[in-house]
């Protein structure tokens, strides 16, 4: 194996808190001391290795919705885990990670807009708190098929100066009508969300000369490594000069939104 995830081994992280949000729970955890996750960025990921002793067979693949630092209680991380899976406080989990590309925050304060559908919005929960720290200000419309699978709104709602809800076949019409709203001006759009969602929002943007940053890997498709060996997540895309394969876990999953729209500048 080659990458960043050649060079990483599996540690052992301890679950201090975790408060349900929606269908997910937001888990803590204790992690060792790593310079790897004062870097971390919203949009990279954390993979649990398989693990036959406790039944699991194949690789959990999740995204990284915190990391903190400090000098008094260490290093942190948080995951957003199904509620079913019933994580306890104490649990000891192995994991990998940070693994793959996140999201840069702007060099200046501008105006942004965060667009994500259901667990494709995980990203999103982290990266609203790094835009507000830097003086931006935030915008997030959020589309789903069911109330609860929207990602933990009060958090959202007390970092972004609006929050949209929509249904996936209204989310396209929503996106325009705040794109081209003076009151919102967005100069960066960030979005998390699975492919077919990121061309139309990749489009819009491009369309209207802004940036946009998208999070191209649909955890709720079958994504067996997390670390590129596997192909499952194998994305084609065109970077401006030559069309490639890209393998979203390890060489993304954050890429230039216009990378997924073929030939068009």
């Amino acid at each position: 194996m080659s990458g960043p995830a050649a060079h990483l081994a599996a540690v052992e992280a301890v679950v201090t808190t975790v408060r349900p949000a929606g269908n997910l729970d937001v888990v803590t955890l204790s992690v060792p001391d790593d310079d790897a996750w004062e870097r971390g960025r919203p949009g990279q990921l954390v993979v649990l290795p398989r693990d036959p002793t406790f039944g699991r067979v194949l690789p959990e693949v999740h995204w990284l919705a915190g990391s903190h630092v400090d000098p008094i209680h260490g290093a942190s991380i948080e995951l957003m885990l199904p509620l079913e899976r019933a994580t306890e406080p104490g649990e000891r989990i192995r994991l990998l990670g940070p693994l793959g590309r996140g999201f840069a925050p702007p060099s200046q304060q501008v105006p942004v807009l965060l667009v994500g559908h259901e667990g494709g919005a995980v990203p999103l929960h982290w990266l609203v708190e790094i835009l507000r720290a830097r003086g931006c200000t935030v915008h997030v419309l959020l589309g789903s098929s069911d109330p609860q699978l929207h990602v933990d709104l009060v958090h959202l709602r007390r970092h972004a100066r609006t929050v949209v809800l929509t249904l996936p076949e209204d989310l396209s019409a929503s996106l325009e009508r705040m794109l081209d709203d003076p009151d919102i001006d967005p100069a960066v759009v960030y979005a998390g969300a699975p492919v077919t969602i990121l061309r139309e929002i990749a489009r819009a943007g491009v369309a209207r000369g802004l940036a946009v940053r998208v999070a191209a890997l649909d955890l709720d498709q079958p994504v067996v490594c997390g670390t590129g060996l596997c192909g499952a997540c194998d994305l084609d895309v065109h970077d401006g000069r030559s069309s490639m394969v890209l393998r979203a876990c390890l060489e993304g999953p954050v890429i230039p939104g216009d990378w997924l729209l073929g030939s068009m500048p």
